[in-house]
């Protein structure tokens, strides 16, 4: 029962790579509660993000990419939030270019509404590793 009405998170916001080429960034997320803490709560986090591709760059920008993602998500209860994931996408630019892909985040929450940096990387595992970091203002709709 407490998965059927776990919240789920809808973002939209900016993102740069390298050279500050900056395009749409769209975000969505499932946040089951994992486990409740002394001050916060720890969630899962299964999501997707979106990544549009870029016209007139030096470097290879052009085509959208999609990130699914899967992880941990703590939430403090005075509004500061971080979580970590790994996921794999669909697409491939310089600035995210082979999977593992892996997602962090950082954050403050007010209530229903929440201020998200997060970058996306591989880690260097395969080259070029650009990544993609982004600010996303986000809504929760449960």
């Amino acid at each position: 029962m407490a998965a059927q009405s776990a919240p789920i998170e809808i973002g939209a916001g900016a993102s740069a790579t390298r050279d500050n080429e900056t395009t749409l960034a769209l975000t969505a997320a499932w946040l089951p509660e994992w486990r409740r803490t002394e001050h916060g709560v720890l969630r899962w986090d299964v999501g997707a993000i979106y990544v549009r591709g870029r016209d007139d760059t030096r470097l290879n920008l052009d085509e959208d990419v999609g990130v699914f993602h899967g992880g941990a998500r703590y939430e403090r209860d005075n509004g500061f939030v971080a979580g970590f994931g790994a996921g794999v996408q669909v697409g491939r630019t310089d600035a995210l270019s082979g999977n593992p892909q892996f997602v962090s985040s950082i954050g403050w929450r007010w209530q229903r509404f929440s201020l998200m940096a997060r970058h996306i990387s591989n880690a260097s595992i395969k080259q070029p590793n650009d990544g993609e970091t982004m600010l996303v203002a986000t809504w929760r709709l449960r």
